[in-house]
């Protein structure tokens, strides 16, 4: 990359940014109102929360570049978007991942303040891919979030806010095209009848995108091809409010090749989620009482191979004289649905204490849980051929190599319990020990039927020394739940064993931050946390063994986190933040210490728009990730066509994206974004590569959107 070309572009740009004329400067009353209510359910100015929360202003974020949700948490500090091994996003928050067990994320998502509850997997990333367009803005809490939100906030929360949430009383008219023959349109309605509000939003979009990667002994080119779309409806009369929204996709199978899958199965995921949520506020002598009914029911079916080579394949099996002429395909097909009811009571302010108190009871019910394997149907149906034979040890998928599976080598179920009933209580107060200094202190207990009794607290200390200058003192307790997959899997090759008696993640997280707004128009943040896990869950892949899950060793977790901004009311808006972490990670068997694998420690990124007129302004984002370790860990030799490193190095990476809006008028806009403009070979770590170094990502690619308001 040229290397100068971006140092200039970015130094000129903070430059032009720092000589604005005095006429440009305003009273920026957004700087220091930015607000939430949702992540950290007090309403307050940003600054002054006792958490790290960052709010994302959606129009902002557009204008430099980010084209979905999943765009735009990613340009934050200590965030790094990843890729699982069926191309599932995965949010990364300070270097926490568990490198081997593929699937549960450390952050919970919420979508206009209704959880996306995922008990199978612990995915939760479905919704990254929600276009920005219909978003109002996106409040992000780095940190341990239990005590709000109980398990899953391991490590942040995440509340997106759409136009439709947020009540936005404009209609909107969104169409696009881009890359990969790209195409989407999008909309936002509302209406007023008597007293009952009604909004309304949805998007369709589709690609036809494939990549093709020119570093194997031949050309190979994935199938991504994607279909995406959401309708959204919400009904507001009062204190009466009811939400419900759809949402499915699908995805093509990311890391296979196309010329390597077998015509007789359908491959990539498909992915549903529909949630309804009919809630009530009240406010009686001071008292506000909040009382919510959801429904979720989420659908997942995933189509794989895990090896296309039916030669190979076939060789495994003709060790035990079995005539097996079939690629090794999966598919995994779960239906989850959630019942849940919750009671929020706001007490009227006693004294300095502002408290508030919250129950509530939700039950998941995987009602579906198919489970299908090419190589575990010819197993079952020549299983007495196979153990009687006497070259069963040199067979592939002997019970020495997939023990698990042995256990139960008929079963096409994927868990072995499928319903768990969470129940919770929390209290937070928020304590205004003087004019200057406020005090938070919260408790949650959460009682899971299957894993028993957990308890959340946080203690919270926000000190004004003046105008300019905040400082905060944090601590925060948070823990994840195993999921359905790590406790409860039947044994399946490659997929291991479930291990009933595991006990959820843990950690305290300690945290200082300060907070110096020098002006109206400048904000310099510096956070630095420390994070003592416990109960680490990870998959034991070692001695040529799948054997299922275990609990990790503790270990510690620290970093530094630097933000800064520098906004005017209309020309320019600049945002820097700078990333520091330090993971620790153990192998469990293996016993090897290690730095996390397929993280970056060091991230820097930038974001600046600058508007030289009302209705033009360009748009710039960069991201750095420093080069990410390798897994030492013992890689089990699995049946493949070619030899391929797992979990390598992956390079130093930079990314330039460039944005131009214009405005035709107050209702009518046009925006075009060219991602990766210097067009880099860009890679990203995954579970499980295919490729040595990353999975490699798009070169140069751009997108054409229009808006017109109406």
């Amino acid at each position: 990359m040229n290397k100068p070309f971006v140092s200039h572009l970015l130094l000129l740009s903070f430059l032009g940014a720092l000589n604005a004329s005095a006429t440009e400067i305003d009273d920026l009353k957004s700087i220091l109102d930015d607000a939430t209510d949702s992540v950290t359910k007090k309403y307050m100015n940003v600054n002054y929360l006792p958490s790290i929360v960052t709010v994302i202003d959606a129009q902002t974020f557009m204008d430099a570049g980010a084209q979905n949700v999943g765009e735009a948490i990613g340009m934050l500090p200590g965030i790094q978007m990843q890729l699982n091994f069926i191309g599932q996003p995965i949010i990364n928050i300070r270097g926490i991942t568990n490198p081997d067990s593929m699937l549960s994320d450390k952050i919970k998502i919420l979508v206009d303040g209704v959880a996306i509850n995922n008990e199978g997997s612990g995915n939760s990333g479905f919704y990254l891919d929600f276009p920005i367009g219909l978003v109002q803005r996106i409040e992000v809490l780095r940190g341990p979030g239990s005590t709000e939100y109980g398990a899953g906030a391991f490590f942040g929360a995440v509340n997106v806010i759409t136009k439709l949430g947020g009540q936005t009383t404009e209609n909107q008219l969104f169409l696009g095209a881009g890359s990969y023959r790209y195409r989407t349109a999008a909309t936002n309605l509302n209406e007023k009848s008597g007293e009952w509000k009604m909004f309304a939003d949805g998007y369709y979009s589709q690609n036809e995108k494939s990549i093709t990667n020119e570093d194997r002994s031949r050309d190979k080119t994935t199938d991504e091809a994607m279909t995406n779309a959401s309708l959204g409806v919400k009904f507001v009369n009062g204190g009466v409010e009811f939400y419900t929204r759809y949402k499915e996709s699908h995805y093509g199978n990311f890391f296979q090749y196309k010329d390597d899958i077998e015509p007789n199965h359908d491959n990539g995921r498909k992915e549903t989620y529909f949630f309804s949520q009919l809630s009530y506020k009240t406010f009686l002598n001071d008292f506000s009482f909040e009382t919510k009914a959801i429904f979720s029911n989420r659908e997942s079916d995933i189509a794989a191979y895990f090896t296309t080579n039916v030669d190979q394949i076939a060789q495994a099996f003709n060790v035990v004289d079995v005539d097996m002429q079939e690629a090794f395909h999966v598919r995994d097909h779960q239906v989850e649905r959630n019942i849940e009811a919750q009671a929020i009571l706001t007490l009227p302010k006693i004294i300095s204490n502002d408290i508030s108190i919250g129950i509530g009871i939700r039950r998941a019910d995987l009602s579906t849980n198919d489970f299908y394997s090419s190589v575990e149907v010819a197993i079952a149906q020549n299983l007495d051929t196979i153990v009687s034979h006497p070259n069963n040890a040199y067979f592939p998928f002997n019970a020495t190599n997939e023990p698990a599976y042995w256990d139960n080598p008929t079963s096409s179920d994927l868990f072995s319990q499928t319903t768990r009933t969470i129940s919770h209580a929390y209290i937070q107060d928020l304590i205004s020990l003087h004019k200057d200094v406020d005090l938070v202190l919260g408790a949650r207990v959460d009682d899971y039927s299957d894993i028993g009794m957990h308890i959340s607290s946080r203690a919270g200390l926000v000190y004004r020394a003046s105008d300019k200058l905040i400082a905060k003192l944090l601590y925060g307790s948070a823990y994840r739940a195993p999921t359905f997959y790590e406790r409860y899997t039947s044994g399946h090759i490659y997929y291991g064993h479930g291990v009933d008696n595991l006990l959820a993640e843990e950690t305290d997280t300690y945290e200082a931050a300060l907070i110096y707004i020098p002006s109206v128009n400048h904000k310099i943040s510096l956070n630095a946390y420390y994070s003592e896990l416990r109960n680490i869950i990870d998959s034991d892949h070692s001695n040529d063994k799948y054997v299922g899950y275990v609990q990790m060793k503790d270990r510690v977790n620290k970093g530094v986190e630097f933000e800064y901004y520098f906004k005017t009311k209309e020309t320019h808006n600049l945002f820097l933040n700078a990333t520091y972490t330090d993971s620790e990670f153990t192998y469990p068997t293996a016993n090897i210490d290690q730095s996390m694998p397929d993280i970056s420690n060091v991230m820097i990124k930038a974001m600046y728009v600058y508007r030289p007129i009302t209705k033009l302004s360009f748009g710039t984002s960069w991201k750095y990730y420093s080069e990410t370790v390798e897994n030492k860990k013992i890689v089990r030799d699995t049946i493949q066509s070619e030899n391929v490193a797992r979990d390598t190095t992956v390079e130093k990476q930079y990314i330039l994206d460039e944005t131009v809006t214009y405005k035709f008028s107050s209702a009518s806009e046009m925006r075009l974004t060219i991602k990766n403009i210097l067009d880099r070979e860009l890679r990203l770590p995954s579970n499980g590569y295919s490729s040595p170094g990353g999975e490699l990502r798009e070169g140069r690619n751009y997108f054409l959107n229009y808006t017109y308001l109406f």
